[in-house]
């Protein structure tokens, strides 16, 4: 008999980027072998919000929340706890074995090797030092999964997203950056930017993801603001954004880049693509778009009425911070 198990964060990544890209839940079941329906549930259960819509780490925080409502399998099942300490204590099992032997003696209460591994690294567990039967016998767990990955990911003077303070979701002036392609094109590609406080949007087309253009055409547009109205950038780890330092010392603004793999850390952006490609969508040649063809959608994006501005556009929005707009470089 099949058991169901929760989804991981991998699968839950996998979820949110395979939407994005427009799949449907039948197709990614298939992908991640999964039912449709526990998609959908899984999906729907987990939104933040009807304007972020499903983001990967909040629905895992959210599922663990609801996890921790009921407490620890072992907590609930006494006479199953007393049976792993015996088991991993006295005959040396390790949590694998402990597992598959609940499992095929056909017990009454099963429990997965990673609970076993869990409870061994819980407080309880460390404190009746379990992990000493363990093969490595290691006090505290390695990262699973883990590999040592460069600190910088070729960007220099990269600052991750953890060392930003805290924002202000009533501040103007917090951008977040990035490119969106086009099916069968990854070359040609739109740079956007977008407040989060007002979902404002600029965005330019490119003929290339080179670094240096790309820079230059986001400087253009930040200096529109007031310099004292720039108060941060944030961006994934792409080698396109490789010339920040541009933009952080002509504009004068701090630039952090988001967790490689994560790109629900700059959700306003990622939301306002789906939008923008109503308007222009994926399946575009993207060689016959042209400027004016772009600006023309980002207009109509910017005066689209938005369900978490009580149907107010961005346009609107941006109206209400009166700021005017003064060109480059002005303070």
């Amino acid at each position: 008999m099949k058991h169901y198990t929760h989804l991981s964060i991998i699968e839950r990544e996998k979820l949110f980027l395979l939407r994005q890209q427009g799949w449907k839940y039948r197709d990614i079941a298939i992908e991640l072998k999964r039912s449709h329906s526990a998609l959908v549930r899984e999906y729907n259960r987990n939104i933040k919000s009807t304007e972020l819509g499903y983001l990967p780490d909040t629905a895992d925080m959210f599922a663990k929340t609801r996890k921790a409502r009921h407490g620890l399998k072992i907590d609930r099942h006494p006479e199953l706890k007393a049976e792993i300490i015996r088991l991993m204590r006295y005959e040396g099992y390790s949590p694998d074995i402990v597992a598959g032997r609940l499992k095929s003696k056909c017990a009454k209460v099963r429990i997965s090797a990673e609970a076993i591994y869990q409870f061994v690294y819980s407080k309880e567990g460390t404190k009746l030092e379990l992990y000493k039967s363990l093969i490595h016998r290691r006090p505290r767990r390695n990262q699973r999964y883990g590999r040592k990955t460069r600190g910088d990911y070729g960007i220099p003077e990269r600052v991750s997203i953890s060392q930003r303070p805290e924002l202000d979701p009533e501040e103007f002036g917090n951008f977040e950056a990035d490119l969106t392609f086009f099916k069968g094109n990854k070359s040609i590609n739109l740079s956007t930017m977008v407040d989060r406080k007002t979902g404002y949007l600029m965005a330019n087309l490119n003929a290339t993801k080179h670094s240096e253009p790309i820079a230059l055409k986001l400087l253009k547009n930040i200096t529109t603001f007031p310099r004292s109205k720039r108060k941060s950038i944030t961006f994934d780890n792409g080698k396109e954004f490789v010339n920040h330092l541009v933009i952080k010392q002509v504009a004068g603004v701090p630039t952090y880049f988001c967790k490689p793999g994560s790109p629900w850390q700059k959700p306003y952006v990622e939301t306002t693509h789906a939008l923008l490609h109503r308007f222009i969508p994926k399946k575009t040649d993207p060689k016959t778009l042209t400027e004016e063809i772009v600006q023309c959608a980002v207009t109509k994006l910017n005066n689209l009425p938005r369900k978490r501005f009580n149907y107010r556009t961005p346009a609107e929005m941006l109206l209400e911070e009166k700021i005017y707009r003064l060109g480059a470089l002005r303070p």
